[in-house]
């Protein structure tokens, strides 16, 4: 009877350490592994380029989970994450650590030691998870040490991509995922146990805000990415997250845990390559131009006449180019529309354009995100300002408009004389642009204006009719303007003075 109870109870242990061990895979895959927002080397916020080499070391502490059958109260050392090298469009990353605690059990504990390694694929173009695969083994200290040993693979359709790159402050993205799960987890001789399982994710994400965070690694300026029970510090300095914490507790569970950078290190490639898209928000259709440098990083020699590849690996698109003497590249591309899994306000997409360059047995590549957006035209500017005047007097005229999703507008006003006012701006929204106009001759003249935003999309023309009747010095008298008012409301009084109005205001 004790020794069934014990077996009862080693089950349980079992069974909460393993979830605590999902729970560490899916807190931090391979560095980024849940999170996908957007930072390049260079470019504040846009996705980071990662070579084989780079590695981020982690401590997770505390690590607490407790249940109704329940409780394990640990830490997770030396928590490194290695690219070690590019298979396909995916970084491939190599997770190694220690993970000891103590874990209870209806008032039996025994302690629990153990090595985590593992490997996990990374798309190069966003950072989403494709799969991760991680295994554990050591020993679980009740009465004796009982070896354990634990497997589980996570696949994510579409790819776990959790930040929103570039990340924005204030920017709100939604994760939709389904996450299968397969794996066992077994103490040798007494119990086996599958881990398979399926979860649905659909969580909204944001970018609270910028913050300075200090680390064992040191001090980082952060993006702060919020999501339910957990919050994220994600570094451009780092390439990578810096601190995450998860707090949760309801009736069924408690989970807390926070992840701190240890130590962190960069490799640099043979060929250093800077690219930059301008612009890089655009509407799908516009031009885009993708340029920069590749350059020896040993000895600072431009790549010259080298071969360029600039890919779109979403889209199964590719273009090539070639570095000239100066090892500057340069590529005009139509913007396709970007998709990604982290619908994201007015966005029709957003993922990385890879940029590599091969010369000499040497490589380097860089990715920077583009970004297509749904995009309506300004609303047709209403016209203000005087109807008539006289030749050779300037008057001010006003345009105004509104744009559906708040951008600012730049104003063309064609006077109806041959000359127009050229481009007006950018004004914000709503906001009015005044600009004064003399006209040298009389006549009718239809005044018009257009308003387009910064993405060139332009709206259609308001329209004002007006008149440079004369320059005779009664028709500019109060009395006079009386008169042509009365006459528009009653064309047919007093037959003889309105003919002598109209005569007058045509002189």
């Amino acid at each position: 009877m004790k020794n069934k109870s014990r077996r009862k109870n080693v089950i349980r242990s079992a069974m909460v350490f393993g979830i605590c061990f999902l729970f560490i895979c899916s807190m931090v895959p391979p560095s980024l592994g849940n999170i996908r927002s957007a930072i390049k080397t260079s470019h504040e916020g846009d996705i980071p380029t990662w070579y084989q080499g780079d590695q981020w070391t982690y401590t997770i502490d505390p690590l607490y989970f407790a249940n109704e059958n329940g409780s394990f109260s640990g830490t997770v050392q030396n928590f490194k994450q290695m690219v070690i090298g590019i298979v396909g469009n995916a970084y491939e990353v190599d997770i190694t650590g220690q993970i000891s605690g103590l874990l209870t059990v209806n008032g039996i504990s025994g302690d629990l030691s153990g090595e985590i390694t593992g490997t996990s694929y990374m798309r190069v173009s966003d950072l989403a998870e494709e799969t991760s695969t991680l295994h554990t083994e050591g020993t679980i200290m009740i009465l004796l040490p009982i070896p354990y040993e634990m497997n589980v693979v996570t696949n994510s359709t579409p790819p776990l991509e959790l930040f929103d790159f570039p990340v924005n402050i204030g920017e709100q993205w939604r994760i939709l995922c389904a996450s299968t799960t397969s794996g066992s987890f077994s103490i040798l001789g007494i119990f086996n146990q599958s881990l398979n399982g399926n979860q649905s994710i659909d969580e909204t994400v944001q970018c609270t805000t910028k913050e300075q965070i200090s680390v064992p690694a040191g001090s980082f300026d952060s993006y702060k990415v919020s999501r339910p029970n957990t919050m994220v510090w994600y570094s451009s300095d780092a390439g990578n997250i810096v601190k995450s914490t998860v707090d949760q507790s309801d009736e069924n569970m408690t989970l807390q845990a926070t992840l701190s950078l240890q130590t962190f290190s960069r490799t640099a490639q043979p060929i250093t390559v800077s690219e930059d898209i301008e612009p890089s928000v655009v509407l799908p259709g516009a031009s885009v131009v993708i340029s920069g440098q590749a350059r020896n990083t040993g000895t600072g020699a431009p790549i010259q006449n080298a071969d360029v590849s600039i890919e779109i690996p979403s889209l199964d698109l590719v273009w090539t180019t070639t570095t000239d003497a100066t090892g500057y590249y340069t590529k005009t591309i139509t913007a396709p529309t970007m998709i990604d899994d982290t619908p994201s306000g007015r966005e029709t997409g957003s993922g990385g354009v890879i940029v590599s360059c091969m010369s000499g047995g040497l490589t380097g590549h860089q990715v920077q995100t583009l970004v297509t957006i749904g995009n309506n035209a300004p609303f047709t500017p209403s016209i203000h300002g005087p109807l008539k005047g006289k030749p050779g007097t300037p008057y001010t005229y006003t345009v105004v408009t509104d744009d559906p999703e708040n951008d600012t507008v730049s104003y063309l006003i064609d006077w109806g004389d041959g000359n127009n006012s050229g481009w007006l701006g950018p004004y914000n929204s709503g906001v009015s642009a005044a600009v004064s106009h003399t006209y040298a001759a009389k006549g009718t003249y239809e005044v018009k204006a257009k308003a387009k935003d910064v993405y060139d999309a332009e709206s259609g023309w308001g329209t004002l009719p007006i008149r440079m009747p004369s320059s005779n010095e009664i028709t500019q008298l109060p009395i006079f303007n009386l008169l042509e008012q009365f006459f528009e409301q009653h064309p047919h009084a007093f037959p003889f003075l309105h003919n002598l109005v109209r005569f007058l205001s045509q002189i």
